[in-house]
């Protein structure tokens, strides 16, 4: 079977952004998810200004993740490596099941997501202990 090209196109206004699975981000949705039979998905992050993470030790359930930060910041932390500051330029692989948490970003911070599977758990770890 023959791919078809597919473009997508983003609302200038950013009202095609919508809720997901955090309160402080919106997502725009990239087509992917569908173009690919759910194999991967792509997405934008934005944060939602004056809303702040809840820093939650959580895990994903991924064939691959990565994301690249394309404007403002965002701090993690993670098992294996510690606080990591990342700015726009800046992108992290992160394997399935590294235990993680967000602890802080900028009001006017936006990430690019790419995952695969497009639907993966998250388990949440809160009342476990990360090491």
């Amino acid at each position: 079977m023959k791919m078809q090209t597919v473009v997508t196109h983003a609302a200038a206004d950013g009202s095609d952004f919508e809720p997901g699975l955090r309160e402080y981000f919106t997502y725009r949705d990239t087509g992917i998810k569908e173009m690919t039979g759910g194999a991967f998905t792509a997405h934008i992050i934005r944060a939602v200004p004056g809303k702040t993470p809840k820093p939650e030790w959580h895990v994903h359930t991924v064939g691959f993740q990565l994301f690249y930060v394309l404007k403002g910041w965002v701090e993690f932390e993670y098992e294996d490596i510690g606080r990591v500051r990342m700015e726009a330029g800046s992108s992290v692989y992160q394997p399935s099941g590294v235990k993680h948490r967000e602890l802080a970003h900028s009001d006017d911070l936006e990430v690019l997501e790419v995952v695969s599977p497009a639907t993966f758990a998250t388990e949440s770890l809160e009342s476990k202990d990360p090491s």
